[in-house]
């Protein structure tokens, strides 16, 4: 096999295990990805990820079965958005060099409108789902990368209302609901909002701190934390992108438009 997976844990989700570890002749280093064979998604997965060839979308080296795993050799990155802002003295921070704010920003949503124009929709976007990738050897150059394209679950707090109202309805074993909604490009939008808010207000979820408040603001247009974000252009999108219902929110496309935009004038984000 050419995927040696290690003993040290990146990340586990519902259906998957992330290893640091080596692939190819050459040993290099990469995130090791363990899925079972027959998993829910890992064949759409899989194909997703071949056709993803993008600076801010993590890359697809290589991947491989064994006996009952399916191996994906992916874009070693340094650490996700969420360990940006984990506590001082949480030994799991992240520490190192960022883009400035409106960097973060464009390069996330290049990402999201790549992966779009390639027919695709995310489905999980989260902080945990951003990662920081640093170039040692090009001046600490540093890229925001959207990981888990084409994850089946989607996070409760970080889902779009249209999909979060069906999904508690269906978890209450309330009968006779419309099939749950599948998550679509607005819904990916109105994830990335949340992505974007949680950024600029340093950790803070736009629709509150606790889960079912959370939940409950989503569901009921309540984005407590927005106007915590001080720069008013940055609000302005975000609520754009948080739009109740999906007809309403903007593009990704137009969020690229509208921070190319913001990047042509002095207000900072």
């Amino acid at each position: 096999m050419e995927i040696d997976c290690g003993n040290r844990v990146l990340g586990k989700g519902g259906y998957a295990t992330v290893f640091e570890g080596v692939w190819g002749v050459n040993r290099r280093p990469v995130a090791v990805k363990r899925v079972f064979l027959h998993a829910e998604g890992t064949r759409q997965e899989e194909e997703a990820l071949r056709k993803l060839d993008h600076p801010n979308v993590v890359k697809l080296f290589h991947a491989e079965s064994g006996i009952v795993l399916r191996l994906f050799a992916l874009e070693l990155c340094q650490a996700s958005l969420e360990r940006l802002f984990l506590k001082e003295e949480d030994p799991r921070k992240y520490c190192g060099p960022m883009p400035a704010p409106a960097q973060v920003l464009y390069q996330l949503a290049t990402g999201l409108d790549y992966i779009h124009k390639m027919k695709l929709v995310h489905r999980d976007l989260k902080p945990e789902n951003v990662l920081i990738w640093v170039d040692s050897k090009a001046d600490n150059k540093v890229l925001m990368k959207c990981y888990d394209v084409t994850e089946i679950k989607g996070t409760l707090n970080y889902l779009a209302p249209e999909i979060l109202k069906l999904k508690i309805l269906k978890d209450n074993g309330q009968r006779n609901i419309p099939e749950l909604q599948r998550a679509t490009v607005k819904s990916d939008v109105f994830g990335e909002g949340l992505v974007f808010g949680y950024f600029l207000s340093h950790g803070k979820h736009p629709f509150g701190s606790e889960h079912p408040e959370v939940q409950s603001n989503i569901i009921n247009q309540n984005p407590v934390n927005v106007e915590k974000i001080h720069s008013q252009y940055s609000q302005e999108l975000i609520l754009k992108m948080l739009a109740d219902e999906p007809e309403n929110r903007i593009s990704s496309s137009d969020v690229v438009d509208y921070l190319e935009k913001l990047r042509n004038q002095t207000e900072t984000l």
